[in-house]
This record gives C-alpha cells, structure tokens and sequence, in this order.
C-alpha cells in the first residue's frame, strides 16, 4: 500500500458519498478536493494523483471525463465507482482499462484501487 500523501480528486454528484469518501482519505492522511460534477471538476482545473469518479453523473459520465482529460493531454490516474459495476463492466467490456469497484465498497479496497491507477499510470518526462 502506497504510503506517500496524495491530492485526490473526488467526483460524485451524491453529495453524502463524496463526504464519506472525501472523510475516508482525509483519515489516511491524503489532501482531498470533493467535485459534484465532472465539469465542476473540469473548471476548477486543480492538480491531482488521482479522480476516484463515480461512473454516473448528472453531466459529463466517468468514462467521458477519462475521455476528455486524455484527449486534453492532461490524463489522470483514476479509479471508477457505481453502484452496478457488473452492468457497467458488462457494457464497457472492451474499454474498462480502470479500477472499477461497486458501492458500497471498503476503505482497504479503495485505497489499493487508488494504489493500482496511480502505479500502473504512465508518466511523462
């Protein structure tokens, strides 16, 4: 488990789970930036290790905020959360290359995720 401090991101327009979460890394001692949507996200424009991004927003989805950072040329490491995870895997067979995890989900699980998406993340020079 990766014990460095990291700026996180947090995406979820259901105000209850980004506190929950935004609390959750906060106590493993990460900075967090909590967004309510994946364009509030974009507008602010703050630097992060990583988006934990709920796959079903009211705007902008998971995917197609994954979609437009890389486009952008401003990629992030993110892990995907849903609460059903096995119809979005199931629909996105083929372009599911994040961690993907279903809500509820626990702190250990989370934090190896955010663990994965940041050690398996190219980056530039």
């Amino acid at each position: 488990m990766n014990s460095r401090r990291l700026t996180l991101g947090v995406v979820d327009d259901d105000e209850d789970v980004r506190r929950a979460i935004e609390r959750l890394l906060r106590a493993f001692g990460h900075s967090v930036h909590p967004f309510a949507s994946a364009e509030d996200f974009q507008a602010q424009r703050v630097p992060v290790d990583c988006l934990i991004v709920d796959v079903r927003l009211s705007g902008l989805s998971g995917f197609e905020l994954e979609e437009r950072l890389r486009l952008d040329g401003s990629p992030v490491p993110m892990v995907l959360i849903t609460a059903d995870a096995d119809i979005v895997a199931q629909q996105n067979l083929n372009s599911i290359h994040l961690p993907l995890l279903s809500k509820p989900f626990d702190d250990e699980r989370l934090i190896t995720a955010i663990d994965r998406a940041v050690s398996g993340f190219p980056r530039s020079s």
